[in-house]
């Protein structure tokens, strides 16, 4: 039997006891009407949870976040138009590598990791270049926790005629996102992050016009991870090109409809006072903190280890106590940095619980070093 640990991980994150029930669910093959309405249910959901209104349309496709970026990507970008894409960590380097594999022009606003980026360099650089049709960015960079400005560079993005894609992978259920307001003409999303699902699925939101026709003047560059067939099928039958993750679609259902249930809101609150509850915490055991409160996400807190407790020995430390945090990335793997994340089926009890734990297990390494 796999022994309970509480994930304090940006990613699978802890599940209710209601959604994991529905993984026993009775054998359902996907070309029926009982999952069409699944499919109707999720997508209706989707449009609702980014604000979406009629001109955009929410397919799920079966995979990672990655998936969902690559379709997205692979499938939005005419030929001769160049990308400009903004990146400040781990998650922007992803799109980074999927850009480059389609052989796509791509201009970059590289920022160090942990560097807040400047709406005003990204009109600098669309005015410079005409040839630049699409702008892309991670909403909530994973990897050191920064929440970017995506609103200003949409904002921006607008006013000079262009495109907007959006990872909204680490965001989705976590942040106010308003595709409406923020001018995002195409995002994607996971339901293992802030939505407190499943693993196994992702999914793409996208404005209609803003997603070109295949035709001679845009071919279609794959199979699998096409999104004008994603699309197609989803608006006429409610289903999929391929076979779905069936099982995976359900959870997400049931996902989807817990956080209707309480809310986007109350979700967004309860994590901000979790988040500020582990902050504080941090801090009062003389921590330091990677981002000031105003450039952090709702749920994910980047940490730094006192001298003389070693990363790999404390991550290890702690998940023989039964709490789970993931080690810094890139830069920050060097710099004894963790991640501690509240996202999912988190209580500010849990973490006050686990600030406890954190305390004595540096106490207890702190004495041993």
């Amino acid at each position: 039997m796999i022994e309970k640990k509480m994930l304090f991980t940006p990613g699978p994150v802890m599940t209710s006891r209601r959604l994991k029930s529905v993984l026993a669910h009775p054998d359902m093959p996907h070309r029926q009407p009982a999952f069409e309405q699944i499919v109707r249910r999720i997508r209706a959901n989707l449009l609702t949870l980014f604000r979406a209104d009629a001109e955009y349309v929410a397919v799920v496709v079966s995979g990672s976040g990655t998936a969902a970026n690559e379709t997205a990507l692979s499938s939005i970008v005419k030929p001769g138009e160049e990308v400009l894409l903004v990146k400040n960590g781990e998650f922007g380097n992803r799109l980074e590598d999927i850009l480059g594999c389609y052989g796509y022009t791509c201009r970059t606003i590289d920022l160090p990791w942990g560097t807040l980026p400047d709406p005003a360099a990204v009109g600098a650089a669309l005015s410079a270049n005409p040839r630049l049709g699409w702008v892309c960015m991670v909403y909530h960079e994973t990897s050191t926790g920064m929440v970017n400005p995506v609103r200003a560079v949409g904002e921006m993005v607008r006013s000079h005629g262009r495109k907007l894609f959006i990872d909204c992978v680490s965001a989705v259920g976590g942040q106010d996102i308003d595709v409406l307001r923020d001018h995002i003409d195409v995002c994607t999303g996971v339901p293992n992050k802030a939505l407190a699902g499943m693993t196994g699925c992702s999914f793409v939101v996208a404005r209609r016009a803003s997603v070109p026709t295949l035709g001679p003047d845009m071919p279609r560059r794959n199979i699998y991870l096409n999104l004008q067939k994603h699309i197609e099928w989803a608006e006429k039958t409610n289903q999929t090109p391929n076979t779905p993750a069936v099982t995976m679609f359900i959870a997400l259902d049931a996902a989807l409809e817990e956080l209707m249930e309480e809310g986007l809101e109350a979700r967004i609150r309860r994590y901000q006072e979790c988040a500020a509850i582990l902050r504080a915490g941090v801090r009062a055991f003389g921590l330091r903190v990677l981002l000031p409160d105003t450039q952090a996400s709702n749920t994910v807190t980047s940490v730094f280890l006192p001298a003389g407790v070693m990363l790999k020995d404390f991550i290890s430390e702690l998940d023989r106590r039964g709490y789970v945090v993931y080690a810094g990335k890139g830069p920050f793997y060097e710099q004894n940095m963790f991640q501690i994340a509240n996202m999912g089926w988190i209580r500010p009890a849990d973490c006050r619980a686990f600030l406890k734990i954190l305390a004595r297990t540096l106490a207890d390494m702190q004495k041993q070093g």
